[in-house]
């Protein structure tokens, strides 16, 4: 009886440790994604317009617009909508062999202040202030420019990646727009390729056919 008593002790220890534990992690990834939304609670709706699939974020009220025959899903910090034909696994590792297919990524970051802590949205105003003034210090990439998208500014960034064993070109291009009165930044960011040059197109098309309601 006693052992059997020990048992279920032991039993009931470890299955304590094993949620301490559980509870620690979460904590600790909730902590890493303070700010950014959380695309699990996101109410999208979506309907088919003319060879398009439109998808309108309810809670934020935001509208995108990719091919009718392109994916989305929910990742850590985000949402990225793909084309399934693309022939690859992962352009950004597989890029010499990468010549299908396209993806673009959303991360959406809401201003949060915490006793002690700085604004993220009026730090990325003033890195905005500070590209304005030519300090390149504060780009992302290696160049830059500004452009209005209904009303709001918008930042395109480009980071290039120099390959000496590779005949094309590849970069990251970034665009991250101000929603001022909310207070909130979008960032949509995108693999472009030389070997894949409708992706650039796509990239532009999905960022100027945002729509903030």
């Amino acid at each position: 009886m006693k052992k059997i008593v020990k048992i279920s002790i032991f039993i009931a220890v470890l299955a304590l440790i094993g949620l301490l534990v559980f509870l620690g992690y979460k904590y600790y990834f909730s902590e890493q994604n303070v700010g950014y939304y959380d695309f699990e609670e996101a109410n999208l709706q979506e309907e088919i317009v003319d060879g398009s699939r439109i998808l309108k974020e309810k809670n934020l009220n935001i509208t995108m617009q990719i091919p009718e025959d392109w994916e989305y899903e929910i990742v850590d910090r985000g949402f990225i909508v793909n084309d399934p034909e693309t022939n690859v696994e992962f352009p950004l590792r597989d890029f010499r062999e990468w010549t299908q297919g396209c993806s673009i990524g959303v991360s959406i970051e809401e201003d949060f202040i915490s006793y002690g802590e700085n604004s993220i949205f009026e730090d990325e105003i003033k890195r905005f202030d500070n590209l304005k003034m030519g300090d390149i210090e504060f780009s992302k990439g290696d160049s830059f420019q500004f452009l209005y998208l209904n009303g709001k500014e918008v930042l395109i960034e480009s980071k290039e990646f120099e390959e000496v064993d590779f005949d094309g070109d590849i970069r990251f291009d970034y665009a991250t727009i101000l929603d001022k009165e909310n207070r909130i930044i979008y960032e949509i960011n995108s693999l472009i390729s030389t070997q894949v040059p409708e992706c650039e197109e796509r990239f532009n098309r999905f960022v100027f056919d945002l729509k903030f309601n």
